[in-house]
Parts: C-alpha cells; sequence; structure tokens
C-alpha cells in the first residue's frame, strides 16, 4: 500500500547526499556519486506517487456510479477520466495531498536539473532541495478544505 511516508522516506534519504555535497571535497567522481543518490532518491518518490495515483483509481474505478443504466459502478474509462481531472485540473481551491506530491516530484527534478547544468549555485541548490514547499502547502490546502467543510454543517 502506498502512503505519503514512503515519499518521505524516500525524500529523507537523499538528505545525506546533499549534505556530502556541501561538506566534502568537490571533484567529479564525488558529485556524481551524490547526484546518483538524488536520482535513486527521485526515483523511488516518482514510484511512491504513482502508487497513490494507482491507489486513488482503483478505489475510484468501484466508487464511480456508471453512466450506463442498471449497470453496477465498475467503468474504468470513467475513472481514468475523473482521476485525470484530479491530478491535471489545478483549481486554486482544489489540491489533493498526491497532485502536491507530484508538484514536489517535478520541483525536485527541476532543482536537480538546474544545477547539473550549473543554472544554480550549489547553496540555492541544496536549499531548494531540503524544502518539502508543494507538499506542505497541499497539507495546507487539505486542512483549509476540510476546515470549510466542517463549517457548512457547524
Amino acid at each position: 500500500m502506498a502512503s505519503h511516508a514512503e515519499f518521505r522516506s524516500a525524500y529523507e534519504r537523499t538528505l545525506p547526499a546533499i549534505d556530502a555535497l556541501e561538506q566534502l571535497p568537490h571533484n567529479e567522481a564525488h558529485v556524481e556519486a551524490c547526484i546518483d543518490v538524488l536520482r535513486q532518491g527521485l526515483a523511488s518518490m516518482e514510484q511512491s506517487t504513482s502508487k497513490m495515483m494507482n491507489m486513488l483509481y482503483e478505489v475510484d474505478v468501484y466508487m464511480t456510479p456508471s453512466s450506463v443504466q442498471n449497470a453496477a459502478g465498475f467503468n474504468p474509462q470513467e475513472a481514468l477520466t475523473h482521476v485525470s481531472d484530479l491530478f491535471h485540473v489545478c483549481s486554486a481551491c482544489k489540491h489533493s495531498h498526491s497532485q502536491s506530491y507530484q508538484a514536489e516530484l517535478l520541483a525536485k527534478r527541476e532543482t536537480l536539473a538546474d544545477y547539473t547544468c550549473e543554472d544554480i549555485s550549489l547553496p540555492e541548490f541544496t536549499a531548494q532541495w531540503r524544502t518539502l514547499e508543494a507538499v506542505q502547502q497541499g497539507q495546507q490546502q487539505g486542512m483549509d478544505d476540510l476546515a470549510d467543510l466542517l463549517a457548512k454543517f457547524g
């Protein structure tokens, strides 16, 4: 079962490589070894995010009402469309947790690309890598959405 903890664990496994980049001498072999650890971490974060999306898809396949009268809710095409809308159509008020993890994964990839292309300095790179800004924003949005929902009942 996929979880947010898997994503965080994969992310946290990359932090020693960030520390090593900052503290150890900068020779090509050392930098490449650290970047390999970061790439492996990104692959693990992507796998975790994909698992979260697949889990939502599996649930959605069975929960989405069918467009065919007197048929069960299992309609993979409708579920795929619904899940696609959840993850690819982002409005200001609706951020799913999985979407924030996808955004974080993309931000980390872009940060690594910027660093390897020498578009940003090492201090900028490490500062950007050490934050999970998109995840934190997604969690805050989730809490705000929950508060709005509870306010409607209260």
